[in-house]
């Protein structure tokens, strides 16, 4: 009898999660820090027309955003799914077409923007003031287009070539070289708005310059393949399956543009000034609750597509249960700092009268209860956009971006006032979540067995024999035992062939780690598909370089390595 028993466990994947979010979400909180700073900066440096004229072109800097979402989470999720399933052509012909296509829509931008400048900057204001001030903000804007897309898109691709530290870094040194130029242009060279957008732009292009050094390092993976752009049948087929994919990510961040306009109004309307400084003060806290969304989201999302790519839908699950965790204890961490001390979270976004004071605190008390729900909505869209259920992805978008909230906030707004509208906030992110169940239950009862709960993975479609964690203290001979006694009833030769690989590969990757790790864990899992016996292993060590020949060859048919993640990923077929 075996002396040891083995189990698989999270570890790894655990790992390489909060490896990557901690960077993710300071990404994002750079950003939204950046923003309000900026704001700030053109406000005290140059007054309240600027800083009413750049907020005016707000809808413009979303579609930007939106479009970095499209072309980066969806290039994204698409490179990590075909390196998880060793395929590099894919992945370099997806990471061509991301580049070919945004610099082809930068060219459109630029063009249709620049001819047409006058007409855009009258549909925001026709306050001359205004609009001179709009326009000056606005065409170093339009110029500085290639990198105001190019870079954050590109940087979702770094992420997911194992480099989530350098990506980070990049967005941060955008914004903090953008921040230091505003000083500079606004404050000494006393240039005005035109200043703040210029500054914007040398942060893009800084940051830009720097990320072109990654596809010189060694652990750079991803290559341009230029022959995808010989085949126009092949580049659009690539460009709508990048588009469907990024595109539910893309609409929940557009649809808060018009969410945003509709509920100004009937805020507006509802309560006046006041209501419009509550929702201000409600929109800042929720930026920095995004952060965390972002930074979970976003984290899960190249991860679960590789996993989902290896048909390693027990690593999908883990990686799921860590964003829940962070996403839970942070929303309700900061919903319950909320509710215990609104008047000092309000006051911090100004010296508030007592008449806002008793309009904002209620609405920040009742706003924070949405926290959760609009955690856990935005991270079962990005779940179901990695999984390739797309179709759910974009519907969740859509529901939680229009379809409930305006109507329950004009109903609940003429029932029962200012307060109505902000109850509103939390039933439209709730509903969502019950929206989402509802497809999921749909979709388990029509699948026939084929879906058995929400994460709606094809489990029946993959055969996994045996799935278990190997610790370092435990050795190749005891694994290659284990191995044995538990397929006993198998074939006599197709069990030894099995343990002798399971054991050469852990051997062999043992012996070729580097690093001062006290334990290292591999994954193991054995797959029987398609008459075959597949073997896959994964660790977190540093980059091996497979050799073929450090394992006997008649032992297997099929020798596939790829480093990904941060993760060397083995596929040996029996």
């Amino acid at each position: 009898m075996s002396e040891i028993s083995l189990r698989r466990n999270g570890k790894i994947i655990s790992r390489k999660y909060f490896e990557y979010f901690f960077p993710t979400v300071f990404t994002a909180m750079a950003n939204n820090i950046a923003v309000m700073v900026d704001t700030i900066l053109v406000g005290n440096m140059v007054g309240s027309t600027s800083m009413a004229a750049i907020n005016l072109l707000s809808p413009i800097v979303q579609l930007y955003f939106s479009l970095t979402i499209l072309f980066g989470l969806g290039s994204s999720a698409i490179i990590s799914y075909a390196k998880g399933n060793n395929d590099k052509k894919t992945a370099d012909k997806t990471y061509t077409v991301t580049f070919a296509s945004i610099i082809i829509l930068c060219a459109v931008l630029i063009i249709v923007q620049f001819i047409f400048i006058d007409d855009i900057a009258s549909m925001f204001t026709n306050i001359p003031e205004l609009k001179g001030e709009l326009v000056l903000y606005y065409i170093p804007f339009i110029a500085g287009t290639p990198f105001s897309l190019l870079l954050p898109s590109v940087v979702h691709c770094i992420r997911s070539d194992g480099r989530p530290t350098f990506a980070s870094n990049l967005i941060i040194i955008s914004n903090a070289v953008n921040l230091l130029i505003d000083i500079i242009l606004m404050g000494t060279l006393n240039m005005g708005i035109i200043g703040s957008s210029i500054a914007t732009v040398i942060g893009n292009v800084i940051a830009f310059a720097i990320m072109l050094t990654h596809f010189k390092n060694k652990k750079n993976t991803l290559h341009f393949d230029f022959s995808i752009l010989k085949n126009p049948k092949e580049f659009f087929r690539t460009f709508a399956l990048l588009f469907t994919t990024g595109l539910s990510g893309a609409l929940g961040t557009l649809l808060i543009t018009v969410k945003m306009f509709f509920l100004n109004g009937i805020i507006q309307n509802t309560a006046g000034a006041e209501g419009i400084v509550a929702m201000s003060v409600i929109s800042m806290c929720q930026i920095f609750i995004s952060a965390f969304i972002t930074g979970a989201s976003q984290t899960m999302i190249p991860i679960v597509s590789v996993l989902f790519g290896e048909g390693d839908f027990t690593g999908i699950k883990y990686a799921f249960k860590n964003a829940v965790f962070v996403l839970v204890i942070s929303s309700v961490a900061i919903m319950l700092l909320i509710e215990a001390i609104p008047e000092a979270v309000a006051r911090l976004f100004g010296d508030l009268s007592a008449e806002e004071m008793l309009v904002v605190v209620p609405a920040l008390r009742i706003s924070s209860l949405s926290y959760l729900g609009l955690s856990l909505s935005f991270l079962f869209m990005y779940y179901y956009m990695a999984t390739t259920k797309r179709i759910i992805a974009v519907v969740i978008s859509i529901v939680n971006g229009i379809v409930l909230i305006i109507p329950l906030a004009y109903v609940l707004g003429a029932f029962f006032g200012i307060d109505g509208i902000w109850y509103t906030l939390v039933i439209a992110q709730y509903g969502t979540l019950a929206v989402i169940v509802c497809i999921a239950f749909s979709m388990i009862i029509r699948s026939k067995g084929k879906y058995k709960n929400f994460y709606l993975l094809e489990e029946n479609s993959v055969n996994d024999v045996m799935s278990f964690s190997v610790d370092s203290d435990i050795s190749e001979i005891s694994v290659e035992a284990y191995i044995t006694e538990e397929l006993s009833v198998y074939d006599s030769d197709v069990k030894i062939r099995i343990a002798d690989a399971v054991k050469d590969l852990l051997l062999y990757t043992r012996s070729n780690i580097r690093n001062n790790k006290k334990h290292t864990e591999t994954d193991v899992r054995i797959r029987f598909e398609n008459d075959e016996y597949i073997v896959f292993m994964r660790n977190d060590s540093d980059k091996l370089k497979p050799d073929e020949s450090a394992f006997k060859k008649d032992t297997y048919k099929k020798f596939d390595f790829t480093y990904v993640l941060g993760m060397n990923q083995i596929k040996i077929t029996i």
